[in-house]
């Protein structure tokens, strides 16, 4: 869900070229934000073109090769939605090698609301988990599982987007 809402709010400042970086393949939460980013597109209307998926590892050094190779398509996305936010600095970084600004030539978002998300240049527009009550639940459903005592099963916390300045409408043309 919090993919799908980052990619919706691409989608509403007028992209339709949007990028997206992935994490590690065997985070299951790589997959998770890969299918929100793809139901935001489909409920937008804007085919899914798998060129605009690039993998990464949830590294700064994985997310700068993976970046360089969404810029280097012809034409290149306007917006590009990293799964996490070192990689969305790594964006940040790709895009200024090529002469580009951020947010005026490309937006970017980033996940997590880590340290890096406020100090790089410009602030990134980033997803904001409840880690400390995810890391708490979990606890507790392991506890419930060593005790023998039946689990609820998933339970979903409360993300928010947060809107900073690397995120703005696409030029025209």
């Amino acid at each position: 869900a919090a993919a799908q809402e980052a990619a919706e709010q691409l989608v509403a400042l007028g992209h339709h070229r949007i990028g997206i970086i992935k994490g590690d393949p065997s985070h299951a939460a790589s997959d998770a934000r890969l299918v929100g980013y793809m139901q935001a597109l489909a409920k937008a209307g804007i085919p899914l073109r798998t060129e605009m998926i690039e993998s990464g590892l949830f590294t700064f050094d994985s997310g700068l090769v993976a970046a360089r190779r969404l810029l280097a398509l012809d034409p290149p996305p306007t917006a590009i939605l990293a799964q996490n936010d070192d990689m969305a600095a790594a964006t940040i970084a790709a895009a200024r090698e090529r002469g580009l600004n951020v947010p005026e030539d490309l937006s970017v978002v980033g996940f997590d609301d880590s340290d890096i998300s406020r100090v790089v240049w410009p602030p990134l527009t980033t997803i904001r988990q409840p880690v400390e009550d995810m890391a708490h639940r979990a606890m507790d459903m392991l506890l419930h599982v060593l005790k023998g005592d039946p689990e609820d099963g998933d339970e979903h916390l409360a993300h928010e987007l947060l809107i900073r300045r690397s995120t703005a409408p696409p030029k025209a043309g």
